[in-house]
């Protein structure tokens, strides 16, 4: 009886742990949206960890230094996210976000496209604070 007392406290302990990390992330990636769509470097560099990696659908990867100045410079120019679905798996220290995202974007004097993208965002928790280490694009084609 002490057993499953235990183990149903413990179980319940896990589970609110769980949920709470689950809407820090939530909360985090509001945050990191409205920083790229307002090319917020300061942000970014609290957002991003020192060794993240961004691999987007069709193009070369690239790292923390290399995507802020992307968007700091406006090459790349963020105007909207739909995010149309997303679920979060949270393990200790560790939050994988699998996410459908409609994205509104611009290159550097190109012109505006819309790209529906299926993302997973790797976020870790470094230190008490959550960050977020590398993000993956897959085109979603038009059926």
């Amino acid at each position: 009886m002490v057993k499953l007392l235990v183990l149903t406290a413990l179980s319940a302990f896990v589970s609110a742990a769980q949920t709470a990390d689950i809407n820090a992330v939530r909360t985090l990636s509001r945050q990191l949206e409205q920083a790229l769509i307002a090319a917020d470097t300061a942000k970014l560099e609290t957002i991003l960890t020192d060794d993240f990696l961004r691999r987007p659908p069709g193009g070369r990867d690239t790292n923390k230094r290399e995507y802020i100045a992307l968007v700091g410079s406006g090459q790349l120019k963020y105007l909207a996210f739909e995010n149309l679905e997303e679920k979060f798996r949270s393990y200790p220290n560790l939050v994988l976000v699998d996410d459908l995202t409609n994205i509104r974007a611009r290159g550097a004097n190109g012109p505006e496209r819309n790209t529906k993208l299926k993302l997973t965002f790797i976020w870790v928790k470094l230190a008490g604070q959550w960050r977020l280490a590398g993000v993956q694009g897959s085109p979603v084609s038009a059926q």
